[in-house]
């Protein structure tokens, strides 16, 4: 039996069929998690903000267009509230985002090429707990700008072109973003890859 389309459910949840919102909601409920938890990092419980998304998505089910993906809109209202959690701790002054140096301009470099949908993220050979730890670390380093783009494409797998709809800027500025993230990731993350190499090395010699 086939499945409804996103847009069939958000119908039917707006005629106040729950069973249909917990279906539709359910199918983006790992992505969106993940999202928002490498998002807001340390500025905000994660739970607490994805609960907020989840029931601010619900009451304004009404707003959704079903003629656009339920997925962009849905990752949409995700990352303006985000943004809106880290602007309100920067008010209140308990949360400060850790600044880097920019490795250039966003709107300025050109990657079509270079970040290609498909186009793999920062060497990851090392699978384990300690580099989990150390790339959570790094994506709070990141500029908000390029931490949004690289969890959207890394983590959930998006397009570009639909990562450019979410976050409302040009394609090429969404890969270029996506570009910056990689390179500065693949510096402070190199450690890894070259003990991956030294252990390769190692398993040929014997």
């Amino acid at each position: 039996m086939q499945k409804p389309a996103d847009s069939e459910l958000a119908a039917r949840g707006r005629a106040g069929d729950r069973e249909a919102l917990g279906e539709l909601f359910g199918r983006y409920e790992r992505d969106l998690y993940g999202f928002v938890s490498r998002f807001v990092g340390g500025a905000a419980e994660p739970a607490d903000v994805y609960q907020e998304i989840v029931l601010r998505a619900i009451e304004n089910i009404d707003r959704f267009n079903p003629k656009l993906s339920f997925r962009t809109w849905l990752f949409t209202l995700a990352a303006n509230h985000c943004k809106n959690v880290f602007r309100s701790k920067e008010q209140r002054g308990k949360f400060h985002l850790p600044s880097i140096r920019r490795l250039g301009n966003d709107a300025e470099v050109d990657v079509m090429e270079t970040a290609r949908d498909g186009a793999p993220g920062p060497d990851r050979t090392a699978e384990s707990a300690e580099f989990v730890d150390a790339l959570r670390r790094e994506l709070v380093n990141l500029p908000q700008p390029q931490r949004e783009v690289f969890i959207l494409r890394e983590f959930s797998g998006i397009p570009f072109k639909e990562i450019a709809a979410i976050t409302k800027v040009p394609e090429a500025t969404a890969r270029s973003r996506m570009f910056l993230a990689v390179e500065y990731l693949r510096v402070r993350l190199r450690r890894f890859s070259a003990a991956s190499a030294h252990s390769a090395r190692h398993e040929r010699g014997n």
